[in-house]
């Protein structure tokens, strides 16, 4: 679904103080009586969302378009906007949390007086979809509905059908990458035939069959289909007969036929070659467009969607080569309405898809790009100018922010560069274990702390793998740096710190070569190379420093110190804090038991013990729950087979942490009135969760169910 934008108009000072003070009231009044959803977009709205199949990773680009209301500066930004992603797979199961990722929202005056606003920011997220892709008909992609849901200051619950008070909600279809292998069931699911089960026993089933990588499409075949599908010829050959009849094009990857073959179709080349060699027929958006561009401030990267509209012609479909849309990125650095800098060209692979939805796919790319030669102090925020150029199959030029190509078109936006000092060389934590650095508590050692009516998304530790990213900002530098990540327990010496890592695989791109590679780091010592380097177009893809496997540590409070090494090579600190671990799960009682069982974290009973059997005359199921853990998060009871029960449902259903000192429920009280379910088995669930953020995922871990089994009689 995707909220409707209220019409509002331009408001009076008068009317803008009474917004903002309404604004300013909304988080209090939030603790003891709920908003009404209201979806007000005034301030901030979730414009555009796009996935790049390849990467796994989603976008969400969010326009900010008021001076004011945010509730502070750069130099103290004291509200975030959140962004919480839900993706439906198409698989009966309906929208499931992908986590969420923020951004910290500030006031900027519109000084100097011209168009100031909107300020367009990016988050990003990556997902794992292994399990959902699908070796489909090769006409045919698996089309997932991503939901982005955008709330001010307040994080979006786990519910896909949250309506937030200020925010929005967006949904977009996506397209999944094309598996790479496939099993023999599921080649005899695919041809719709029941093998013998003999033979079926005789095939490896554990053993993948790996597919052939894509081949350029069949030019007679592919002719026809576009023909039926009025796809143009100047479409389908346009990389073959454009690389022919402009000198200042290049198309790289580009699918290209033999032009013995094109004759042979009866294509009148000429014609072709007059209107690719015309000046006038640019910006053609009739089959792709990018829509919307943002920074993702905290990690120096540009982001675009683009929103492909049509089911073919893009030269092959999910088994061939397919085609690709490139972004060329542009600064206007001084603002004065020239983009004077080529930043990069991001690109992302696209094909022929006959099950493509009528709103069309959406697609992202994202480039790191060198902002440390225009960093100012937070009190002379720096918002610049960008602009994303879109076009298929030839790349953009990097000459001219002006030109367009045949196929494409180009977008503006304002976007705000992370403040800095743009002297020496210096480094910077931006998240840590997938959460937003600053947002660690410096006294309690958790994230996102407050000891004032917490929630679930409140004061949470970490535990298994924790991911530290992170810039350095060379500034001209283009020597060696290195840098090294360590830890020690809480209060211990110095002498105590011991290095998180020692082996790293960093994803890596060049711009040079257009080509992504993983650069492997043997360290002994813990210091790692830092290979970005802008004036060379080489980048770290995800600003990925280390892994930290806490998985082997006693649980309890750690410090972090980075260290790297300037352009004197002399050691820095770049950071020094503490973070509280814990690896505790929660234990679930194996036993079928009459009492809640107090040496097991999980367990669910029914007074005097289960598999009984109710009826109208006694209809009342009783019955006791233990959920505890140090950073207990949630409880939830699910009664199942839910085509039998009539909307009924065990009270209470569930709770989640709202206190400091909650540590859950070691013999809560649960019960069920049976009267209205169909006589049938039913099994009543214990689900939990922690506030683990675990392995650098905001999601919260899941432990259970324990199930308790009874039986309704007519």
């Amino acid at each position: 679904m995707e909220t409707v934008k209220p019409s509002v108009a331009t408001p009076t000072q008068e009317t803008l103080d009474e917004l903002i003070l309404s604004r300013k009231k909304f988080l209090f009044k939030q603790i003891f009586v709920p908003q009404v959803a209201q979806s007000n977009t005034f301030w901030e709205e979730l414009t555009c969302v796009g996935f790049n199949p390849k990467e796994k990773r989603i976008e969400g680009i969010v326009s900010l378009k008021q001076s004011t209301g945010y509730g502070g500066t750069l130099c103290n930004p004291t509200s975030k906007e959140y962004i919480r992603f839900f993706v439906d797979f198409k698989d009966g199961s309906g929208f499931q949390d992908m986590g969420y990722t923020g951004f910290s929202a500030c006031d900027f005056m519109d000084n100097p007086p011209e168009a100031q606003h909107p300020v367009m920011y990016m988050s990003q997220l990556k997902i794992d979809d292994e399990k959902y892709r699908k070796f489909l008909d090769c006409s045919k992609a698996v089309i997932p509905t991503v939901r982005g849901v955008l709330a001010w200051n307040v994080i979006p619950p786990s519910n896909p059908n949250y309506v937030p008070a200020y925010g929005n909600v967006k949904d977009v279809s996506v397209q999944l990458q094309r598996k790479t292998f496939i099993f023999w069931k599921e080649i005899f699911e695919l041809l719709k035939l029941k093998p013998n089960i003999d033979l079926l026993q005789l095939l490896p089933q554990q053993e993948p069959i790996t597919l052939q990588p894509p081949q350029p499409p069949p030019v007679e075949s592919l002719y026809k289909a576009y023909r039926a599908a009025e796809v143009p010829d100047h479409r389908m050959f346009y990389s073959t007969v454009g690389s022919l009849v402009s000198g200042n094009q290049t198309f790289l990857k580009a699918t290209t036929f033999n032009i013995n073959d094109i004759t042979k179709l009866q294509v009148n080349l000429d014609n072709l070659a007059d209107l690719l060699a015309k000046d006038d027929n640019k910006a053609d958006v009739s089959f792709e467009e990018v829509r919307c561009i943002g920074m993702n401030t905290a990690i120096d990267t540009l982001g675009a969607v683009i929103h492909v509209k049509k089911p073919s012609g893009f030269n092959g479909n999910m088994c061939q080569k397919g085609s690709m849309e490139h972004v060329a990125f542009w600064a206007d650095w001084d603002n004065d309405g020239n983009f004077d800098e080529y930043l990069g060209t991001a690109s992302v692979e696209v094909h022929d898809i006959s099950n493509i939805p009528a709103d069309g796919l959406y697609y992202n790319v994202a480039l790191p790009v060198d902002v440390s030669r225009h960093l100012r102090k937070c009190a002379n925020p720096n918002r610049i100018k960008v602009r994303a150029v879109l076009s298929w199959e030839a790349l953009p030029s990097t000459t001219n922010p002006n030109a367009l190509n045949f196929w494409g078109n180009r977008v503006d936006s304002i976007v705000q560069i992370r403040p800095g000092t743009g002297t020496g060389v210096k480094s910077k934590l931006t998240f840590v274990g997938g959460v937003d650095r600053d947002d660690i508590d410096p006294l309690h050692y958790l994230y996102n702390y407050t000891n004032v009516f917490p929630t679930i998304h409140n004061n949470r530790p970490w535990g298994g793998a924790v991911r530290f990213q992170g810039i350095i900002d060379r500034n001209g530098f283009n020597g060696t740096i290195k840098y090294k990540l360590m830890y020690k327990k809480f209060g211990a010496a110095d002498t105590d710190y011991a290095t998180v890592s020692t082996n790293e695989t960093i994803q890596m791109f060049d711009f040079g070569t257009f080509t992504e590679f993983n650069d492997i780091q043997n360290s002994p010592d813990g210091w790692f190379v830092y290979k970005q380097n802008a004036g060379i177009g080489l980048y770290n893809e995800d600003n990925h420093l280390a892994w930290w496997n806490t998985g082997g540590l006693t649980d309890g409070t750690y410090t972090i110190k980075l260290l790297y090494t300037d352009e004197f090579g002399l050691e820095q600190v770049g950071d020094e804090f503490s973070m509280i671990v814990n690896n505790k799960p929660m234990t679930v009682s194996p036993t079928a038991n009459a009492t809640v069982d107090i040496g097991s974290d999980l367990d669910e009973v029914i007074d005097g013990g289960d598999c009984h059997s109710y009826d109208k005359t006694n209809p009342t199921i009783n019955g006791h729950l233990r959920a505890v853990h140090p950073y207990f998060g949630s409880w939830s009871l699910q009664l199942e087979p839910s085509s039998h029960t009539h909307s009924t449902v065990p009270a209470p259903t569930g709770r989640s942490y709202n206190a400091l000192a909650d540590t859950g429920d070691s013999n809560a009280v649960w019960s069920l009135n049976t009267a209205k379910l169909d006589p049938c088995g039913y099994t009543v669930s214990l689900l939990a969760n922690t506030r683990v953020i675990l392995n650098s995922s905001t999601l919260f871990p899941q432990y259970g169910p324990k199930a308790v089994g009874f039986a309704v009689l007519s």
